[in-house]
């Protein structure tokens, strides 16, 4: 162990000199919210090194993104889009050479003494290289391979983590710039690993202006947040908890997904009786009805990790790139187990073959192979959500595939009735007391006439509504009075 802040982790060989500071291991051992901790400008192939930092609960989170120069694997912001650039900066063997590792999809794990994973080395979202433990959703893509965070409950712990970290940075810079033409008169490089107090928002903007989406998720503390968040896949949820009582109504998709729960929580019930777990599950329905909720309550309630895949965190342009991604989403699940594998608006992903694109019999294929057996899924429940079942290929909706197809339809009135209590309850809990007058029948008949059609995001816009108004006024005390939520249900427009 080197002497935190005067020698380099490692010797340099090509001028390369990375190194943590004192204040830096103070502050992640005490804890530490995600922080740019050092931002240096590097000659070609690569443009800028940017180090990130968080720990939590005696938890480390360690990232360097080695971004590229726009010539070799940036992204592009065009009219049509962003468009990704050829020639991204690959993982070097060098650092497969120096330390214990193994190679996946394209990634390079690096390995403890126990063959454990202690590092990802892999292409984030700007194409730029990543070398990270912890998840860090603003740098690589949402689907894919991910290690933890460290456990690093004292502060030699956090010194032996950032000493490994410093010697995987310098030994990849050194892979990068031996292996490229353009390394001739490379400048010393000083990693000073030194906390800049850097904001969110200039994290965001460092990381190459990722979006407003990226930018959000920063400020919104993302990267801490608590049990069951698909980008945290040690941890389990989204921010709140969401359970079944949570969700207003559909009282018979509840007790179908209940019923799922066995296959999560105790598979062995299946196997005692000689029969299969269901493999999975397609909630279809109007927009707004809550099935996405309903899938994160079944990963809630079963204590699975919740992995949520949207069509846009599939869909790709690049011959190939679409199924690795599918494919990806499936390999994390296994690795995750117990896990609820939820893919949103799945039509888009599987729409039927007999029209579609070739790219969509790849995708498709990838499907079934996956849920045909042909790779094991124990303790793996595949989730989809669509409004057009009619448009899901029939090939995922036979038996051994999607095997349950359960309808979340538009409430009737009194699961509206259920919705409202639960979004009343949740906005009381939220401001620490009652704001809401009792609602008599009679007020209660009324709200159900007016929101006749609603979807239950519907009538959690309209509770939303009401509670904006109070805010908007600048009031501070008093309580929602029920015409207030029939008045706000006649604002909330409908398309038909």
């Amino acid at each position: 162990m080197h002497q935190p802040g005067s020698t380099p982790a490692t010797q340099p060989r090509l001028g390369i000199n990375v190194r943590w500071s004192p204040e830096l291991a103070s502050r992640l051992e005490s804890g530490m919210p995600a922080t740019v901790v050092a931002q240096v400008g590097v000659p070609p192939p690569l443009s800028r090194l940017v180090v990130l930092a968080r720990s939590r609960a005696g938890q480390v989170s360690l990232a360097a993104a080695f971004i590229p120069t726009a010539g070799r694997g940036a992204m592009a912001v065009t009219p049509v889009g962003i468009v990704k650039q050829l020639g991204a900066i690959q993982p070097p063997r060098l650092v497969a050479q120096s330390f214990p590792s193994r190679w996946q999809t394209g990634s390079l794990f690096v390995l403890d003494e126990g063959r454990r994973d202690q590092y990802l080395l892999s292409t984030g979202l700007v194409n730029q290289l990543v070398l990270c433990c912890g998840v860090w959703p603003v740098l690589l893509p949402l689907v894919g391979p991910r290690i933890g965070a460290h456990v690093a409950p004292d502060r030699q712990a956090v010194e032996a983590d950032l000493e490994l970290f410093c010697e995987l940075i310098t030994v990849t810079l050194e892979g990068i710039y031996t292996s490229d033409q353009d390394s001739a008169g490379l400048p010393t490089v000083n990693l000073e690993l030194l906390s800049t107090g850097a904001s969110m928002d200039s994290a965001a903007d460092v990381l190459g202006k990722l979006g407003r989406s990226a930018a959000t998720f920063l400020r919104s503390g993302g990267f801490n947040r608590g049990p069951g968040s698909v980008y945290e896949p040690e941890s389990q949820g989204t921010g709140e908890t969401v359970s079944f009582a949570d969700v207003g109504g559909h009282e018979a998709a509840k007790s179908e997904l209940q019923a799922i729960c066995i296959a999560v929580k105790d598979p062995d019930r299946f196997r005692r009786w000689g029969a299969r777990p269901p493999r999975g599950v397609l909630l279809y329905g109007p927009p707004g009805t809550g099935k996405t909720m309903l899938a994160r309550a079944l990963a809630q309630e079963s204590g699975a990790k919740f992995i949520h895949v949207r069509a846009s965190d599939v869909v790709s342009k690049w011959y190939g790139e679409a199924e690795q991604k599918l494919q990806a989403a499936f390999d994390w699940a296994r690795r995750e187990r117990p896990a609820v594998l939820f893919f949103d608006e799945v039509d888009a992903l599987a729409r039927s073959r007999d029209e579609a694109h070739e790219a969509t019999h790849r995708i498709v294929s990838t499907f079934l192979e996956n849920m045909d057996g042909l790779r094991e899924l124990d303790g793996v429940i595949v989730l989809a959500a669509t409004n057009r079942p009619d448009s899901v290929d029939d090939a995922l909706t036979r038996p051994g595939r999607f095997d349950r197809l359960v309808e979340v339809p538009l409430p009737a009135g009194p699961e509206r009735r259920a919705i409202f209590g639960v979004h009343i309850a949740r906005a009381d809990r939220q401001a620490a007391r009652s704001l809401f007058e009792p609602i008599s029948e009679d007020a209660w008949e009324q709200l159900i006439e007016v929101t006749e059609g609603f979807s239950g995001a519907d009538v959690a816009e309209v509770v939303r509504r009401v509670l904006e108004a109070r805010v908007r006024s600048d009031q501070t005390e008093g309580r929602i009075r029920p015409e207030e939520l029939a008045t706000a249900a006649t604002s909330v427009g409908r398309p038909w």
